[in-house]
Parts: C-alpha cells; sequence; structure tokens
C-alpha cells in the first residue's frame, strides 16, 4: 500500500469513529423528561426512622391495583386532576409511579401522560406528584 491509501484508510476510521461517538452522546442525553419531581405535600409526617426494604418486607406492599385506586382518590380530591385517570402502576424502589392519563382532549391529547402519583409501596402514602411538560421537557411546579 501507498502512502496516499494509507491517509485515506486512516481518514474513514476517523470518520467512521467519529460518528459512532456522536451518535452514542445523542443517545444517551434524550429528554429529561422522568427526572423532574413536583413536590407536593399532602399533609402526612413520618415519625418512625426508615428501615431497610428486605426480600421478606415485599410480602406487606400493597397490590399495584390498590396503589392506582389510592392515586385515583387523591386526584379526584383535587380540582387540579380533573381531566386526568390513573394508569397502569410501575413499581421501582418501593415506590408505585401511577401514571396520570388525560381523559379529553384539552391542553394536551386524550390518552397523554402527563406526570406520575408517586406512591408508597408499604405505607399507601402519597408521596407527591412527579410531572413535566411534554413540550418542552421543563420541570413544572404548581
Amino acid at each position: 500500500m501507498n502512502t496516499r491509501n494509507i491517509i485515506i484508510l486512516l481518514v474513514l476510521i476517523v470518520l467512521v469513529l467519529g460518528s459512532l461517538v456522536a451518535y452514542l452522546l445523542i443517545k444517551d442525553s434524550g429528554p429529561v423528561l422522568n427526572n423532574n419531581t413536583i413536590n407536593q405535600t399532602n399533609n402526612t409526617t413520618n415519625t418512625s426512622p426508615e428501615t431497610p426494604r428486605t426480600e421478606e418486607s415485599q410480602e406487606n406492599m400493597i397490590s399495584a391495583s390498590e396503589a392506582q385506586k389510592i392515586a385515583s382518590n387523591y386526584m379526584a380530591s383535587s380540582s387540579n386532576f380533573n381531566n386526568l385517570r390513573a394508569g397502569n402502576p410501575s413499581l421501582k424502589s418501593g415506590v408505585y409511579y401511577v401514571p396520570m392519563i388525560t381523559i379529553a382532549e384539552a391542553q394536551h391529547a386524550a390518552g397523554t401522560m402527563v406526570g406520575n402519583v408517586r406512591v408508597d409501596a408499604y405505607s399507601g402514602k402519597v408521596l407527591g406528584i412527579q410531572s413535566w411538560n411534554i413540550d418542552t421537557g421543563e420541570s413544572i411546579y404548581e
């Protein structure tokens, strides 16, 4: 191989590697929608120290359907959530995240998830609302 071919080959390798790195950086830096949390209080206090959760204590957890009912009741108790219904909860680290889904088209299309009601999987208490602006990804504080 002559020097010209080696240089062309090196340039191509650098371009491919640069494109791969750029793709991976863009893929990993996607929108940060689910990390913005609104801290709303529900007038409850925790007087007992937090104990570590073990495999044995998981049998004391509320069910997903109970978490969904708690979130639904929480949303029904406030006129701020009258156009929302509770979706299917997901469990993460002892907390149920119950999606808040629009019922009718208003600011967002019907069926759009606009946030989560966070429910403690052990006590059943509402921990607050996790929400974000669907269009911009910015935090919404009410």
